[in-house]
């Protein structure tokens, strides 16, 4: 059916995000508690596809059985006729916040084996590179070779800060040379490996990002709207390209803290209470942590981090003000706030766009940045 399709390709643009990933699906239960139907299957690596309504036993996976009260991965590998995985799962909600499916990602066990063999011999690659470098080191030594020597101890103790990218240059056409060039090729294999794990943590975080937003019809496609909305500002504030690059990155993921908000939150169609609101609040400081450990992000954390201040200091979560308030953050504040006001919620219909701007427009100085606004006004002309 066309609803199976729609479905089925979504599935399938989550596998896609991610080389990790072997399989998305979506099950049902059954009138047996131990027993669950799937209804779409993405297909793993293999092309092994689970079809409509085939049943599946889940009694030996406790994890699997929890995830219609909310989000829950497997604290070890299950396995199963396809092979053995590690899993995580997540409900999908009804309008009335009833769980009535979930959404499962598997990861199979050879690609996490595969991953950890590509960490290995690197490692050991490395190790052995130090255990030449430090033989050598002590042959220079004995023939009295300081400044090579110093270059080589240099390049050491860059690496050992974390500066991948540091180069030693020495010209001595003897076996210092012929070292330091053995040398620059292990930092740079390192720093290759090091942008790979980034890849692989950012690729699995928007992954998540994008697993989130896919369960709600309103907030689905929110944050590559967002993203389009904030490229446009900062063109007009002829931000570099290298900027407009990082801000757009970090839009798509300015909301993943939402991972930690309880569904029944998220989902709320009505008015939050002051308890619900508080547990909202907490979002951008979570995003900003799951994000902290991705290198080429962190100059556009503050986004994640600062997306909800306001210049009159009645945002969150830090409450800061005006120029406490990095630039970017505010860009992404209009964006955010406009994609809100023009899309369907479930307690009230999108507003016209000229309403939506009428009310940023009002709000100018108090809740959005003077700058920001006037670019993005000159972005929708």
């Amino acid at each position: 059916t066309a609803g199976y399709k729609e479905i089925r390709d979504v599935l399938r643009k989550i596998k896609d995000s991610s080389s990790l990933i072997d399989s998305v699906y979506t099950m049902v239960k059954t009138n047996k508690d131990d027993i669950w139907a799937f209804v779409v299957d993405s297909g793993d690596k293999k092309r092994t596809i689970a079809y409509c309504g085939e049943r599946y036993d889940v009694s030996n996976m406790p994890q699997m059985r929890l995830a219609f009260n909310g989000p829950i991965v497997d604290e070890e590998p299950s396995a199963d006729k396809w092979g053995m995985w590690l899993s995580g799962y997540a409900p999908v909600y009804n309008r009335q916040g009833q769980g009535v499916a979930i959404v499962g990602i598997d990861v199979s066990i050879e690609s996490i084996h595969d991953m950890q063999a590509i960490l290995l011999s690197r490692f050991l690659w490395a190790l052995l590179s130090g255990i030449i470098l430090s033989i050598f080191m002590g042959w220079v030594v004995a023939k009295g070779i300081n400044r090579p020597l110093n270059r080589l101890i240099l390049g050491v103790r860059e690496v050992g800060k974390g500066n991948l990218d540091f180069k030693v240059l020495v010209k001595s056409k003897d076996e210092i040379e012929e070292l330091a060039k053995a040398f620059n090729h292990m930092t740079n294999d390192l720093r290759l490996a090091h942008e790979k794990l980034q890849q692989y943590y950012l690729e699995t975080v928007k992954s998540l990002a994008k697993a989130i937003e896919a369960k709600d019809f309103y907030t689905k496609g929110h944050s590559e709207r967002v993203a389009q909305y904030a490229v446009g500002i900062a063109k007009k504030m002829d931000f570099s390209e290298e900027e407009i690059k990082l801000l757009e990155d970090v839009c798509i993921l300015h909301d993943v803290g939402k991972i930690g908000v309880p569904e029944n939150i998220l989902g709320k169609p009505g008015p939050l209470s002051p308890e619900e609101y508080e547990i909202i609040k907490k979002h951008p400081g979570i995003g900003e942590e799951i994000l902290k450990n991705v290198e080429y992000l962190k100059p556009g954390l503050s986004v994640v981090s600062q997306h909800h201040e306001r210049p009159d200091g009645k945002g969150y979560p830090r409450a800061l003000k005006a120029e406490e308030i990095n630039i970017l953050a505010s860009i992404v504040s209009v964006a955010d706030a406009y994609d809100a006001m023009t899309s369907d919620r479930p307690y009230r219909k999108a507003l016209a766009q000229d309403k939506a701007v009428s009310l940023i427009r009002e709000n100018v100085g108090t809740q959005f940045d003077v700058r920001v606004v006037k670019a993005f006004i000159e972005s929708l002309k």
